[in-house]
């Protein structure tokens, strides 16, 4: 059998490339970290045909993988948002078990968001990006697939923030707002969220030492 000495240098060139993308592979994957909630603030308001109304809460669960390589943001890999409805509040008690009744917190006890993909763009500040997000949102049990923008700021301390603001009607969810006080009092299909929410690295807890 004959081996071509010629193609020796082509082939080590090629094994060599390849090489270097799987480190450059593993190097990128290496940087992706995963990151917990850490503050925020989630706020849903509307009107009805005497007042306007809001109600607010921060007990959030958001979990999520980005890729920060030297202290930039370059990606999202993943990203949920769970709102418990039962917290969501206002100085207001009645209208408060009128709302969490109308968004049928019962079966459908949480609001869910589960990123799909996004586009990330530099904003005015070097640490903010313009995220173009794509997801599916979660309301009474019926799913649908929103876009929306969000701000995410990476700061000092590691903890980055996205804040935003979203419009959307209960109908597209199938829910009904209520009438209330003998049908005089009736509340809009729309709504909007803003939210602030801030995340930051998860960190195994040590196993102690037998």
């Amino acid at each position: 059998m004959k081996i071509n000495i010629r193609s020796f240098p082509f082939k080590l060139r090629y094994i060599s490339l390849i090489v270097l993308i799987l480190i450059s592979v593993q190097f990128a994957l290496g940087q992706q970290q995963v990151y917990r909630f850490h503050s925020g603030l989630i706020e849903v308001s509307g009107f009805t045909n005497s007042y306007n109304w809001k109600m607010k809460t921060d007990s959030v669960d958001c979990r999520s993988q980005l890729s920060i390589i030297n202290g930039q943001l370059k990606s999202i890999n993943s990203l949920s948002l769970t709102v418990p409805v039962n917290k969501l509040s206002s100085p207001n008690t009645y209208m408060d078990r009128i709302a969490h009744r109308t968004l049928k917190s019962y079966p459908f006890d949480k609001i869910y968001f589960h990123y799909v993909k996004s586009e990330l763009l530099p904003w005015d500040d070097k640490d903010q990006y313009l995220v173009k997000a794509s997801g599916n949102l979660t309301i009474a049990g019926i799913t649908q697939a929103i876009k929306m923008d969000l701000i995410a700021t990476v700061i000092n301390d590691g903890i980055i923030t996205f804040a935003g603001t979203h419009k959307l009607k209960l109908s597209t969810f199938q829910v009904t707002p209520k009438k209330t006080l003998m049908g005089t009092l009736k509340t809009s299909d729309e709504v909007t969220v803003n939210f602030v929410v801030g995340v930051k690295p998860f960190i195994l807890p040590a196993v102690p030492k037998k």
